[in-house]
């Protein structure tokens, strides 16, 4: 008994060490991002990368539909996934056998393709997905070029286009990209980002 004791206390503390290391990573790097030590930009994104790629966001805690939700579904992932569609009923061996012999050929008719609503709502929200991915990447080029290029670059771009990009951009980087451009297409690209804004709230 006294070993079971023992060995019961050893695994606990164990976890509780294992447990105390965890809070403390953690906390090292909320402190770090917190300070500036560590870009929070740059902590998103691989925070990010790696929820693609692990899936965190699958976790019942603190992934989709968890209690904190802290992971996101990434951009072009259908999570959950849709439930599979039923398989038509097969004719029963009895059904088959008591069932007339057709004389003649019938002819072939072709096959009518039918989409649900379900697919269709599936295929743009994949679409919006693939247009918000490519709108993030061009953010964070636009990001990392001076404001003077960045402008130039934005100038030949349509205005929805510039205020999506302008919207993923770091606000600091957008505002110095907004003071290199021409006034009156600065001015529109004002209004426009902030009917957006109205719209949304």
């Amino acid at each position: 008994m006294a070993k079971k004791k023992s060995i019961f206390r050893r695994i606990f503390n164990l976890f509780l060490v294992l447990f105390i290391l965890l809070i403390l990573a953690v906390g090292g790097v909320v402190a770090a991002i917190h300070f500036d030590y560590l870009d929070r930009a740059v902590v998103e994104e691989k925070i990010q990368w790696v929820n693609e790629q692990v899936g965190l966001y699958k976790l019942p805690v603190v992934g989709y539909g968890g209690i904190f939700e802290y992971f996101q579904v990434p951009e072009g992932v259908i999570w959950p996934p849709p439930p599979p569609e039923p398989e038509p009923e097969k004719p029963d061996a009895v059904t088959v056998a008591n069932k007339p012999a057709e004389t003649e050929p019938t002819p072939k008719k072709s096959k009518e393709v039918k989409i649900s609503q379900k697919d269709l709502e599936a295929q743009a929200a994949a679409r919006e997905a693939a247009e918000k991915k490519r709108i993030s990447k061009l953010a964070r080029i636009y990001d990392n070029m001076s404001p003077e290029e960045a402008a130039k670059a934005l100038d030949s771009v349509s205005l929805d286009t510039v205020v999506l990009i302008l919207q993923k951009m770091d606000e600091s980087n957008a505002g110095k990209v907004l003071a290199k451009m021409d006034a009156n297409q600065a001015a529109q690209i004002t209004q426009m980002l902030m009917d957006g804004d109205r719209r949304r709230l």
